[in-house]
């Protein structure tokens, strides 16, 4: 590896997470955060807590931060005297945001002559360092090239996604758009099971199942999208109308939650009003498209 000490800078519970994987690896941890009390634990692995964030900064080449906010990233990295030290580094930001903050954080790296990535993590702490773990990583294909062994530290399934220091955001905020819609779809399932007295644990069974005809609708409509072309035989916008509104009759008479179902019906209905009830289900994404 091009690093044999990196810092990390916020020790919150993504940010703890980090650490140990190059503790494990033999390189040398520095680790800061405004509560000192949280780099305890990581000392007791190996870890060399920073007295000052200052000291934490001069420590190493390759810097990894993972804080709240980027308000909190640029309060603390915008200043006058750390940004003198900064300058040749490498700054691998996993801090929350969108996309817009990942490129004016990426142009202000390039203003002060420091390497830059920004990043998302796609999984619980608890997974970070497994060969499962995916995180998403962007900026300078040069910048990834120069940390990527250190970076695959992480997890498995580390991806680099482009130059545009904002991609890995955007990617994440999509990912995360389909893990939310996915389990709010599955607890709303699992309410309508339970109000017919039925076992949760069939559902796991049938879900098993009925992968295939999930992974295949998935590549479908990414597939449609692509082309811009929406239409088909296998089921109309008018056959999935009559699908949904059964849902949702289905949940207001087993007494459960349907606001879900009833935006399905809301997106279905207006879609086929469009004048595409000949399309396939797919064509409900001209309402949402830019």
């Amino acid at each position: 590896m091009k690093h044999s000490n990196v810092t990390f800078i916020g020790l919150g519970q993504m940010g703890a997470a980090l650490v140990p994987p190059f503790i494990s690896a033999g390189v040398k941890a520095t680790v800061w955060n405004r509560s000192p009390a949280k780099a305890e634990p990581l000392v007791a692995q190996g870890a060399v807590a920073a007295t000052s964030f200052v000291e934490a900064i001069k420590a190493s080449d390759l810097i990894i931060v993972c804080l709240a906010d980027y308000d909190t990233s640029n309060a603390l990295f915008q200043q006058d005297e750390i940004t003198l030290l900064l300058k040749g580094k490498t700054v691998v930001q996993f801090t929350t945001g969108d996309a817009r903050q990942a490129q004016a954080s990426a142009q202000w790296a390039a203003e002060i002559g420091v390497q830059y990535l920004d990043g998302a993590i796609m999984d619980y702490p608890t997974q970070v360092g497994l060969p499962e773990c995916m995180l998403l990583l962007s900026g300078p294909e040069a910048v990834w090239n120069s940390c990527s062994e250190e970076m695959k530290l992480l997890g498995g399934r580390m991806t680099y996604v482009g130059a545009k220091a904002g991609s890995a955001n955007v990617l994440d905020g999509c990912l995360l758009t389909m893990y939310y819609g996915n389990t709010f779809a599955l607890m709303q399932a699992a309410a309508m099971l339970q109000a017919e007295k039925l076992d949760i644990k069939d559902l796991g069974t049938a879900l098993g199942a009925f992968k295939p005809v999930i992974d295949s609708t998935c590549a479908r409509t990414i597939s449609a999208i692509d082309r811009n072309d929406f239409s088909g035989n296998e089921a109309s916008i008018q056959v999935h109308k009559l699908g949904v509104q059964s849902l949702l009759g289905r949940a207001k008479g087993a007494g459960v939650e349907s606001r879900l179902l009833q935006l399905f019906t809301d997106f279905v209905e207006k879609t086929a009003a469009n004048g595409r009830e000949a399309d396939e289900l797919t064509s409900v994404y001209t309402l949402f498209k830019p």
